[in-house]
């Protein structure tokens, strides 16, 4: 079953080339579609994309680590998630800066070099752990390609539901998790050769090595770093049970592992100390200590224990073996991270566990488990004979749905991705514009009608958004500030209460979020969501109402608006817009027009508002 290594690293590109083309094929089809009048943008796979290449922007730009692009602020006396989960964010942004790449150019690379050492890392790990290079081939195309169907999200979900809550492959989302998705499975290679070495130099260093990577991984995402620990320990107090034997080197490798992991979450823990209640309210932090048992990671993990527990006490398998303890530990690490807050009486939107590490976690417990049972069984069996062949036909399964994901996702998401990429040279020119203007404390303001193009501003510019979907995500804005924002992004873009109530209707998910707040607009974030009542909307219906009737001069000079992004075919209705600015005679670029604004004076602002629409 085994090769030669050099013959196994072979194994592992005809995987990694199959994963690369299906992470880049939306990208390769808005080139197609595009042409030459391609402008630069990069696709979109996943909601909060926009918000992280924001940031990057603003660090390419030389903002410091605790500015908030969102709102225009530089130099916050708090921290945000942005400015705590940091490593990414520099070690894209230092590169692109060197190389004068733009954040859309830095997120395109990253699409070619996330699937690239995911590939590289899974397949290295599951070889060292089974041996087995077929199988650590074949893995790599069923735990990325599958990852989002395990977890009944992306294509699965859309054919049976017709919604989804995350879409294409989860662990390509740049950065978060995609930068530290393959330093996880680092981490797992790195502990997994420690705990085995013999040597008890080799041990060392591969403890010391998964010490620095889960510094790494604390500074990079919260999901992952958490996942890691919790997999640490399960994996070590199964060895201690299992192998009594190695329990002197056990404690010590993984002490040493846990060390570093404990050094670095205690200046995280500090930062996070100084970050704002916004924060809180935005990541939908809970207090609980109701466990839940039945997401199906869990479930399956479950099911996978019994059946090993099954097979050694049958002598089938020995429960020492490595290979057994590690198929428990990752089988049993859902349930860990599932249930934490029993223990620590906290959870944070734990549909993120279940989309960007327990699926994946899942996945490969279940190939080391298939691995396992071809163990347990006579060469002569059936299993055993057909072995290969069912992992490749896994293999190709595997490809066929990746390919259904890639393709649906890239024919769904085309009209968006050619909108975003349409809008480049609008935003450009005004990224141009700051650049010769004086620089000021407050950046200037911009607001786009379309929402899209407004989510894309801080990516391209350092200008601030009136309002996107995004302003409140580094905890600058609590909700009350943020809907005030919002209010006045809609009566500046020409929309009355009957286009309010058409888009809750529609369950718009950017005005849903604005209005009653993330974990109410989809509540398969939080346990704790409550339904969006119809008095509640015919209150937030009379809210934006009564607002648009006291709105004066005060409210529309801050922030003072600069810029208006519009469709060039289909201008709003600018009647609330001039009442407070004068705009010069427009720039078109293709399908947008770009106003500059002056805001009138006191003599022409004080003039009576006419009553709403």
């Amino acid at each position: 079953m085994t090769t030669h290594r050099s013959s196994a690293w072979k194994l592992a590109l005809i995987p990694t080339l199959i994963v690369l083309f299906l992470a880049i094929y939306p990208q390769i089809n808005i080139w197609s579609v595009q042409g030459g009048e391609w402008q630069g943008a990069y696709v979109v796979s996943n909601y909060d994309e926009v918000a992280y290449s924001a940031y990057v922007n603003s660090l390419i730009a030389g903002k410091s680590r605790r500015n908030d692009p969102f709102i225009g602020k530089d130099d916050l006396p708090y921290e945000s998630l942005y400015s705590i989960q940091v490593i990414p964010a520099y070690s894209i942004a230092i590169p692109a800066r060197l190389l004068g790449f733009s954040a859309s150019t830095a997120f395109i690379i990253l699409n070619f070099l996330i699937p690239i050492f995911a590939s590289l890392a899974i397949f290295a790990f599951i070889r060292d752990v089974t041996n087995d290079d077929l199988l650590s081939s074949v893995g790599v195309l069923a735990v990325l390609c599958l990852g989002a169907a395990i977890a009944f999200q992306g294509e699965l979900q859309h054919m049976i539901l017709g919604n989804y809550l995350c879409d294409f492959f989860p662990f390509l989302r740049r950065y978060q998790p995609g930068f530290a998705f393959p330093i996880f499975f680092v981490f797992c290679l790195f502990i997994w050769r420690s705990f085995t070495a013999e040597k008890n130099k080799s041990g060392l260093v591969y403890a010391i090595l998964s010490g620095l990577t889960i510094v790494v991984l604390v500074f990079s995402y919260f999901f992952l770093w958490t996942a890691a620990i919790a997999w640490l320990a399960s994996l070590t107090l199964l060895w201690l049970i299992a192998r009594k034997e190695d329990r002197s080197k056990t404690l010590t490798r993984a002490g040493i592992a846990g060390l570093f992991g404990i050094l670095a979450i205690i200046p995280y823990f500090l930062l996070l100390s100084n970050r704002t209640q916004n924060t809180d309210d935005i990541q939908l932090l809970i207090y609980t200590r109701m466990p839940n048992l039945f997401e199906l990671p869990e479930v399956v993990g479950i099911l996978i224990v019994v059946g090993i527990i099954y097979l050694v006490r049958k002598g089938k398998l020995k429960l020492n073996s490595p290979e057994v303890l590690m198929t428990l530990s990752i089988a049993l690490t859902p349930l860990l991270l599932f249930n934490q807050q029993v223990i620590t009486r906290r959870s944070l939107q734990p549909v993120h566990y279940e989309i960007f590490i327990a699926n994946y976690l899942l996945l490969i417990a279940i190939l080391l488990f298939a691995r396992l049972i071809k163990q347990s069984v006579s060469s002569e069996s059936f299993f055993a004979l057909n072995y290969r062949r069912v992992l490749i036909y896994v293999g190709v399964a595997a490809a066929i749905w990746g390919f259904i994901e890639s393709s649906a996702t890239a024919k769904r998401n085309a009209g968006f991705e050619k909108l975003r990429d349409d809008a480049i040279p609008a935003l450009v020119y005004l990224r141009d514009q700051e650049a010769s203007e004086p620089k000021t404390s407050d950046a200037s303001t911009v607001i786009s009608t379309n929402l899209m193009v407004a989510d894309y501003i801080p990516s391209v510019t350092t200008l601030r958004p009136l309002w996107n979907p995004h302003t409140n995500s580094a905890g600058g804005v609590n909700h009350d500030e943020n809907l005030e924002l919002f209010y006045k992004y809609l009566y500046f873009a020409g929309f009355d209460e009957k286009d309010l109530a058409k888009a809750i209707d529609d369950r718009l998910f950017e005005v849903m979020a604005a209005l009653f707040g993330g974990g109410r607009a989809l509540p398969s974030l939080t346990s704790e969501s409550r339904p969006i009542t119809k008095a509640e909307v015919e209150t937030e219906i009379k809210k934006y109402t009564d607002f648009q009737k006291k709105f004066d001069r005060k409210i529309a000079a801050y922030p003072a608006l600069s810029y208006i992004i519009v469709p060039t075919k289909a201008e709003p209705n600018f009647s609330n817009l001039d009442r407070w600015y004068q705009r010069d005679e427009g720039k078109t670029f293709g399908v947008f027009k770009v106003y500059q604004l002056t805001q009138k004076g006191a003599a022409q602002s004080d003039e009576t508002p006419a009553p709403p629409r």
